[in-house]
């Protein structure tokens, strides 16, 4: 269903090219909105992996599908199914999943009173050991127990926590940026499908690269800097 928010990003884009139809929703069946219905969702997720916008940052613990025979979870390769080699684990892709940037460990945050300390090193652990982009992994294609195809990561680290792009398409929770860059690469494709106004294309493409590029250097100078 589409939302007020998505009608208001979809009218500015409208706007930016010089359109002089506005639209009520996606499905009204004028020119304007057909072409915006079919534009808006692959719009959408192509520029949500063009930078890693903070507003669309999620982190989760990942849901472990298989783990290699003499693992704490499968000890005798008996209790689950076996990843690929030479994997340790495959954990599920999250189904809201639209690019994953980067795997991070678990770390157990409260230990109880009277546990018996395994080591003598600190009981919890800091990330910051653990550069960005530190843990290999793979995103790949395998099936579910009923044999549907699902997508997965393959990787060799425990307990792992993604941080990735989600793909939320409710401009709601989107920061100024990000719309701003979605008004202009929406008007992009619009152009073409509305008027084949070849020069305004290219300043609305050229509009939606800028903002791209400062979305990147803002991500740089918000983000973990490692060394």
């Amino acid at each position: 269903m589409t939302s007020a928010a998505q009608v208001s990003i979809a009218n500015r884009s409208l706007l930016s090219v010089g359109a002089r139809a506005q639209i009520s929703s996606f499905t009204e069946g004028s020119t304007e909105s057909d072409a915006i219905n079919v534009l808006f969702t692959p719009t959408f997720e192509s520029l949500g992996r063009a930078a890693h916008w903070n507003c669309l940052r999620k982190q989760i613990t990942l849901s472990l599908l298989a783990a290699a025979a003499g693992t704490p979870e499968n000890p005798l390769g008996t209790s689950m199914n076996i990843p690929p080699s030479p994997y340790l684990y495959m954990y599920a892709l999250p189904s809201d999943c639209l690019q994953v940037r980067y795997l991070l460990p678990t770390f157990a945050q409260n230990i109880g009173a009277g546990t018996v300390p395994m080591t003598t090193a600190s009981l919890v652990a800091d990330s910051r050991f653990y550069g960005i982009g530190q843990i290999q992994y793979e995103v790949a294609y395998s099936t579910d127990n009923q044999d549907n195809p699902i997508q997965v990561i393959l990787t060799s680290q425990t307990q792992a926590q993604m941080v990735y792009t989600v793909n939320q398409p409710n401009p709601v929770i989107w920061d100024s940026m990000f719309q701003a860059a979605m008004v202009a690469s929406l008007a992009a494709y619009l152009v073409p499908a509305l008027s084949l106004n070849l020069p305004l294309m290219d300043r609305s493409i050229k509009a939606a690269e800028s903002i791209i590029a400062q979305a990147r250097v803002r991500d740089g100078d918000e983000g973990v800097v490692t060394q």
